[in-house]
């Protein structure tokens, strides 16, 4: 599968990103969700904050699959879901 790449302003948790593309005329369904979760509530330590963010993500929709893990930004991490089932409109 092609992968695209588009770049979103800074969110705050809960706050979400939902994208359709349109390939050659058509336009499909392929929701992307960005979260931004707030890790820090694992607690100080790398390892708790790695397992609070693991567990968000296991906890996640089931209709929606991992698709990235961004780069911190201060006490958020920006994750990237796509929705699994797609819909052509």
């Amino acid at each position: 599968m092609n992968e695209i790449c588009i770049h979103v302003p800074s969110l705050r948790e809960n706050q979400t990103v939902d994208v359709e593309v349109t390939v050659n005329g058509e336009t499909q369904l392929m929701n992307y969700r960005v979260e931004s979760i707030d890790w820090t509530q694992g607690g100080r330590d790398i390892t708790g904050r790695i397992a609070y963010l693991r567990s968000r993500i296991n906890g996640y929709d089931e209709g929606w699959e991992l698709v990235q893990i961004g780069i911190p930004d201060g006490d958020m991490v920006p994750v990237m879901f796509r929705r699994r089932e797609r819909v052509t409109a």
